[in-house]
């Protein structure tokens, strides 16, 4: 069983996507998690209306990984998969998929979006602990999904605040190599020219592939546009732009239009 947990602020159409695909391409028995940072564009007023989606809604914005922590603690299921509001999933069975992944060794405990670390060479035989200071920039994973078992981050003290200069989420993969344990980093579409932002190839975004199929899409600077004109030289008109190129596109449309069956979910 999966707990789906996002952070939510100001994002209701991607919202929507998100819990769209979940109810579409889920087959597990899940829950879906939202931490809302006290929306005002309409998000948490969906959000009340959906009977199968524990909806946490906060009266101030307590920042992205501070909202994950917190949902993390209001989870209730044996493993977690998080994802950035601004990602959706692509197919059936990446569930399973998942699941094959972790039960192939016994020293893995997170499955995460690989970083755009160039090397990609995180790994060291011996000072781990002086290795990891020297590498503290580097980018290893992504919170843009994260899959681990529920109680071992619990009883771990994991974290997805930003620290020690790491971004969200990105020290988990630290934490748990010092433990002594893996971390199975699964790489962007967008490292392979021939794959390079094919399924929406007039947006802006990475396409992550288990055993060799698309399963899940992440955009970018979705939730970092709010109320800005420019974020890494991308302006707002661009941005929209490259966000109607996904929504007017046939495949969300579909995940979009489609009514699926409601999920018993004790709220």
């Amino acid at each position: 069983m999966i707990s789906i947990l996002a952070v939510s602020y100001n994002t209701l159409d991607w919202t929507r996507l998100l819990v769209q695909s979940i109810r579409k391409f889920t087959t597990l028995p899940y829950e879906i998690v939202i931490i809302d940072n006290n929306s005002s564009d309409g998000t948490v007023e969906w959000l009340k209306e959906q009977k199968d989606v524990r909806a946490i809604l906060l009266n101030e914005n307590i920042g992205h990984g501070m909202g994950l922590d917190f949902g993390v603690k209001q989870v209730r299921y044996p493993f977690t998969f998080v994802m950035d509001i601004d990602a959706h999933l692509q197919r059936k069975n990446w569930d399973f998929d998942l699941f094959d992944i972790y039960k192939t060794d016994e020293k893995i405990r997170l499955i995460a979006a690989k970083g755009g670390d160039p090397e990609g060479k995180l790994t060291c035989e011996e000072n781990l602990d002086k290795w990891i200071t020297a590498n503290v920039s580097k980018k290893p994973i992504h919170a843009c999904f994260q899959f681990f078992n529920t109680r071992f981050f619990k009883a771990n003290g994991l974290s997805f605040i930003p620290r020690e200069g790491h971004d969200v989420g990105r020290k988990n993969y630290f934490d748990i190599i010092r433990l002594g344990y893996k971390v199975v980093r699964i790489p962007p579409g967008y490292e392979d020219a021939a794959a390079q932002r094919k399924f929406y190839p007039d947006s802006w975004g990475d396409e992550h592939y288990l055993n060799g199929q698309i399963f899940l899409y992440h955009n970018w600077y979705s939730s970092r546009m709010w109320k800005k004109e420019k974020v890494d030289n991308l302006t707002r008109e661009e941005f929209e732009e490259r966000k109607a190129a996904i929504f007017n596109h046939p495949f969300i449309k579909d995940i979009l239009a489609t009514n699926h069956p409601s999920v018993k979910v004790e709220k």
